[in-house]
């Protein structure tokens, strides 16, 4: 009779850790859903300067269970509130499975943040070279849209644009006008294409403000992937815990 009330006491206890874990796990995934939206939707523009689809479906990962942990916490919560097995059963097993993806998504982030630095510069060397003014492909679009948003020119310096690319040799410009600053009177763009200075464009390269983007996101999105991972695996052995529990 004591061997009963005190499994009574003890499965209450695992039981309302079980809720209250889940309810964290609930907020959590809230929090990497509107993550990996962010790293998608902000500047993605980048992804074509990249060269790596590591950092973007890092992203996807997360948004993608995300989605599902918002709904499999409420089972938790209500497996442990009713103390039905087969529904705790069922927990057990999504998770386990979401808690590998989350985790291999926390560990992408972190292996792109190491090998950012050398692949996001020879990915931009090589774009450069496929650069074509005045078109609509997604290179020509990538490096503009990266220029002006992050007002900065070339790789590490404006003159790589005659170094690497052919279609400025013959041109008689020397950058391309998304290298141009905005006029701050007019809020037009300046014509700066034939003799770029300090005060009519952009003198910073893009190199280093798209090396140290990216790799925020990653420290980011492995910050958070690894983290929620951790708060899961203590939801499955609370929820093992508490099967074992009910008779």
């Amino acid at each position: 009779m004591g061997r009963s009330a005190e499994m009574g006491s003890c499965g209450k206890c695992v039981r309302f850790f079980m809720f209250a874990m889940n309810f964290v796990i609930w907020l959590a995934s809230i929090a990497i859903l509107v993550l990996g939206i962010w790293t998608v939707v902000d500047r993605p523009y980048l992804e074509q300067l990249l060269g790596n689809d590591l950092y973007i479906t890092a992203a996807y990962i997360l948004i993608a269970t995300g989605c599902v942990i918002f709904f499999v916490s409420f089972l938790g919560c209500f497996g442990a509130l009713k103390e039905i097995k087969c529904m705790l059963l069922s927990y057990f097993i999504i998770v386990l499975l979401l808690f590998i993806i989350v985790l291999i998504g926390g560990i992408l982030g972190y292996v792109f943040k190491d090998k950012a630095s050398v692949s996001v510069k020879n990915a931009m060397t090589s774009a450069m070279k496929d650069y074509k003014p005045d078109t609509d492909i997604p290179i020509t679009k990538a490096w503009d849209e990266t220029q002006q948003a992050m007002k900065c020119c070339g790789i590490t310096e404006q003159s790589e644009w005659l170094k690497y690319n052919r279609n400025f040799k013959n041109s008689g410009n020397k950058v391309p006008k998304s290298c141009c600053k905005n006029d701050p009177n007019t809020g037009k763009v300046i014509e700066c294409q034939n003799s770029p200075t300090e005060d009519n464009s952009y003198t910073e390269g893009c190199y280093k403000k798209a090396r140290d983007f990216v790799q925020g996101q990653a420290v980011i999105i492995g910050g958070v992937g690894i983290a929620v991972a951790f708060i899961m695996l203590i939801g499955l052995i609370l929820s093992i815990i508490l099967f074992k529990l009910i008779n």
